[in-house]
């Protein structure tokens, strides 16, 4: 075994740090408050090539794997970006499913321009009535006359008011008429700037500068094409990109954890009370090395995760694993350097109870922590199917 970064690897995480270094604190600071897209961050990552980590090279990609979007999350959040990193889950997860799943001439069309930044995407999953129960879900897409006629909402959808193409999952079967729940699935790309479904705003308190919004479908016409891998059999499709899911959310979770956690090191370090520093005292340094276990712990199980994925072997376990220790990590590092910035940490300036909203958000989404735990508990411990 090899625990060892390639140099490659290496240099990636310098390349990446040197470039999100570049922008000041007060940056991220700004757009929060704004509820303001990081257009500096994309337009970074976009220049450099880091929008098409996983697109194969013959569309303008790098053609890597999920350790390399996973470094590439994590080095962007650690090194000042947080949460705002997210604004790569959704191009990663969308080449992934187009790569494996698009005509040759829908990867032709949407590849290059993910590939090189210029679409952002978002994936559209969510619905009121639906979230981690995806087989549930209302919208519906009727084939009609060689395009398919979109009908239904979608909820909490990240940058769907930014975006220029949205991975979109629908019923083709209505869940009365199949067999089995999984049946009846369709998943679809949609441009959101040219079939216009109505998108509005949700006002929230977690990052804010991705933003996230309903999505409304009111006879939205696709054409038929546009459909990835074959009718009613989209949860392939879906399940083909959520262990990419939990193995991004989690590297961004680690990476804005490790951010937040040498914050309050460096506080700690500068802080005087009682003629000492701060962190002289048991009471602050003994909970911070506490987070710097989780956290590197967690990272060995994301890296463990993007390897198996790598290797075609499954992964759910480790991806799902990955998801959970990630979060929890992470929020108990947002949540002691609060404790140890005391008042300080309410002062925006601070940016630490930025990095304590945000990082709050990965135990609930995009897969719930309850659900990690069903399914380790059913598929893993083979205890009783409990929902």
């Amino acid at each position: 075994m090899d625990f060892g970064e390639t140099e490659e690897h290496q240099l990636m995480r310098k390349t990446i740090s040197d470039l999100v270094k570049q922008i000041p604190e007060r940056y991220w600071r700004e757009i929060d408050q704004k509820g303001e897209f990081p257009r500096q961050l994309w337009d970074k990552l976009a220049e450099t090539g880091w929008m098409g980590v996983n697109t194969p090279t013959e569309y303008g990609g790098a053609g890597l794997g999920h350790a390399e979007c996973s470094i590439a999350t994590h080095e962007t959040s650690r090194s000042g970006a947080g949460c705002a990193t997210n604004i790569l889950l959704s191009p990663y997860l969308a080449s992934k499913a187009i790569n494996n799943y698009g005509s040759k001439e829908i990867k032709e069309k949407f590849l290059p321009k993910i590939a090189s930044g210029n679409f952002v995407c978002c994936f559209a999953l969510t619905e009121p009535n639906s979230g981690v129960d995806a087989t549930s879900l209302r919208t519906f897409a009727e084939k009609k006359a060689g395009e398919y006629v979109i009908n239904g909402q979608k909820i909490w959808i990240t940058l769907a008011h930014e975006a220029d193409l949205m991975l979109l999952v629908t019923r083709t079967t209505h869940l009365k008429d199949v067999q089995r729940k999984t049946q009846g699935l369709s998943v679809f790309l949609l441009e959101p700037k040219k079939q216009k479904p109505r998108i509005v705003r949700i006002e929230d308190v977690v990052m804010r500068h991705n933003g996230s919004n309903e999505v409304f479908f009111e006879d939205t016409t696709i054409p038929e094409e546009y459909l990835l891998g074959e009718q009613d059999k989209g949860w392939a499709v879906l399940t083909s990109i959520l262990n990419t899911e939990r193995i991004i959310t989690a590297s961004i979770s680690i990476g804005t954890g490790e951010l937040v956690l040498n914050k309050a090191v460096r506080y700690a370090n500068e802080r005087k009370v009682f003629g000492r520093p701060i962190g002289q005292n048991q009471a602050i340094q003994f909970p911070l090395a506490e987070a710097k276990a989780k956290l590197s712990t967690s990272l060995l199980m994301t890296q463990k995760a993007s390897w198996l994925l790598d290797q075609s072997k499954d992964a759910a376990f480790e991806a799902n694993t990955a998801a959970f220790m990630g979060a929890r990590a992470a929020t108990f590092a947002a949540d002691r350097a609060m404790q140890t910035f005391g008042g300080m940490a309410y002062a925006i300036e601070s940016d630490v109870e930025r990095h304590w909203r945000d990082t709050r958000l990965f135990r609930s989404g995009p897969v719930p922590e309850e659900m990690v735990l069903g399914y380790i508990a059913m598929h893993v411990l083979r205890l009783p199917r409990s929902y």
